[in-house]
């Protein structure tokens, strides 16, 4: 090899750098470690951030649809009770009379609470005082005793047919004039006067307190359940529906309650003293 090209590859092995361990090998895996351990991090985040939002979205579907379907409830009491409000008195028997059968098709309250978990107040919670509307059982009776109560009034509509029909073929056309106790006896017997009688105090009472439940659960229960979700995750998703009554007379005077019954002529009727059919009536409302 002459001289020239000795120096030349002197000069080239001049320029190789001495082997560096962790630049060549210990720098790429660690960014590589590193890297995806970011990308790691940022999926889980990004996850829980949209499973956070999830889980708010459905708390607000979840109060959303038990405040309507508690309007719609309260609006089927209220067409019920359109049909005799005002027009009772405390004679028990101008009370079964003043309340005709009362045709309308409503839908049983979906009796499913799973949705509703969030509302339970925690360990954390330091409120003196639960919520009423935070508390299912309660919010289960108010759906149970609806739906009983749409029960009961198609027993009461069906047994204000069978008096109708029974009265008229008895009475003929007098029965449309105000009857003696003696003659709806002979019309319609003891026994179906007494059961009739007493569903029909029945109905009245329930609606009435139902009602006033319905309404107070559309004025508090969105107001709890707002406090329960993280509302400025879901700007761009809704909002909770606030209910009023916005001072409407119709309504006003729908809450109103009817007046009670004559309790010592119903004892005569029933056939029970009545401090027990007082009691039997009562709803715990």
């Amino acid at each position: 090899m002459d001289q020239e090209t000795e120096l030349l590859v002197e000069a080239i092995t001049s320029l190789k750098s001495e082997p560096n361990y962790f630049k060549d090998y210990a720098f790429p895996i660690a960014s590589a470690f590193f890297t995806s351990v970011l990308g790691a991090a940022i999926a889980y985040f990004t996850l829980r951030h949209q499973e956070g939002v999830q889980i708010e979205k459905e708390k607000m579907d979840a109060t959303n649809k038990w405040t309507l379907n508690a309007e719609e409830a309260r609006s089927t009491l209220f067409a019920v009770k359109g049909n005799y409000h005002g027009e009772l008195k405390e004679n028990p028997f101008q009370r079964i009379t003043s309340i005709p059968s009362i045709l309308f098709k409503a839908k049983p309250l979906t009796e499913d609470f799973k949705g509703l978990s969030f509302i339970v107040p925690v360990g954390s919670d330091t409120e003196d005082e639960i919520p009423k509307w935070s508390q299912i059982p309660r919010i289960r009776a108010m759906v149970s005793n609806y739906n009983y109560l749409l029960e009961l009034w198609e027993q009461r509509n069906t047994l204000n047919e069978q008096f109708k029909l029974r009265v008229f073929e008895v009475h003929g056309d007098n029965a449309r004039m105000a009857l003696s106790k003696n003659e709806i006896v002979q019309a319609v017997g003891q026994a179906f006067l007494a059961a009739f009688t007493d569903l029909n105090e029945r109905v009245i009472r329930l609606t009435d307190d139902i009602i006033l439940e319905l309404d107070n659960f559309l004025m508090e229960f969105p107001k709890y359940a707002k406090s329960k979700i993280q509302i400025k995750r879901l700007k761009r998703y809704g909002s909770i529906l606030m209910h009023s009554n916005n001072e409407n007379p119709f309504i006003l005077k729908l809450l109103e309650k009817s007046p009670d019954p004559n309790f010592e002529i119903l004892s005569e009727i029933i056939g029970e003293p009545e401090e027990a059919i007082r009691q039997r009536h009562a709803t715990g409302y």
